[in-house]
């Protein structure tokens, strides 16, 4: 059963990793087999998000991002019930909706730490939201700006932090509300029955993970980074990215850990039994 830890505990727990010389690999768990099999090969945390339910369900992980389910109650729901009981050792992280102008944000982290959570991270997140709509989401109260206070007021209650980013003004923001963890959202991951299509090149995602991971330990030294989604989709993809964007200190893995692994599985040994001749 998963415990509570503090943030400073969890701190020293990834650093440990670090100075052995082992990248981050954090995971974000849609189901109870993922989160049990992620850390049983070595995950360092393990986030419950209610918008990964939907890709276990065979459907688009970006349903998170539209108005058919409520982000937080889903993750107060399903994560004390269906990923506590799996997880041994791994902190557990809820991802919010920081952003949702329905809940008192106190409360809401009120209510996280007696369900149990060690940390919390911004997801669904307005970073990966551009153009007009985030626009118009920022001008009507629906902002990042919430998704940073809640990560600020989530630090005060000894709750570790993890904060979404995708541009230069996100990272001093999440690093000025005291994050410990930056994560630096590439977009939808690629790849699979139902992965976007359209990504940066590999190089650009580089490019881009190093200059804001850089921008991010500027502005605090002791600050962790990791990268998330887009062309990073598979180990080798992650490999590549971490010859020129040594800054980055790991990986947030979605789909990469739990849809794209149980689709080719599935297929395969599903090919396999068919093929048995009468």
């Amino acid at each position: 059963m998963a415990r509570r830890y503090g943030r400073e505990e969890i701190v020293e727990r990834l650093r440990g990793e670090l100075d052995r010389g082992r990248s981050l690999f954090a995971v974000v768990a849609g189901s109870g087999i993922s989160a049990k099999f992620t850390e049983a090969g070595g995950a360092d945390l393990i986030m419950a998000y209610g918008g990964a339910k939907f890709r276990m369900a065979g459907l688009s992980s970006m349903c998170g991002y539209l108005p058919i389910y409520d982000a937080n109650s889903t993750v107060l729901e399903f994560g004390p019930r269906e990923i506590f009981p799996v997880v041994k050792e791994a902190p557990v992280v809820a991802g919010l909706f920081g952003a949702d102008p329905t809940w008192d944000l106190g409360d809401l982290l009120d209510q996280v730490a007696r369900a149990g959570f060690s940390g919390v991270m911004n997801a669904p997140t307005l970073a990966l939201v551009d153009g007009f709509f985030r626009q118009t989401l920022e001008e009507t109260g629906i902002s990042y700006e919430r998704e940073v206070e809640m990560v600020a007021l989530a630090r005060e209650r000894d709750l570790f932090t993890m904060g979404f980013a995708s541009q230069e003004d996100e990272v001093e923001k999440m690093v000025g509300a005291g994050c410990d963890m930056l994560v630096i959202h590439l977009g939808n991951t690629i790849g699979g029955s139902i992965g976007s299509s359209t990504a940066v090149s590999r190089d650009e995602a580089a490019e881009s993970s190093a200059k804001l991971s850089r921008l991010g330990k500027g502005l605090r030294r002791e600050l962790l980074s990791v990268v998330h989604g887009g062309p990073i989709s598979m180990p080798d993809d992650f490999r590549y990215l971490k010859q020129s964007a040594k800054e980055v200190d790991g990986f947030l893995a979605g789909s990469s850990a739990e849809r794209l692994p149980v689709e080719r599985g599935i297929r395969e040994t599903a090919k396999e039994f068919k093929g048995i001749p009468h």
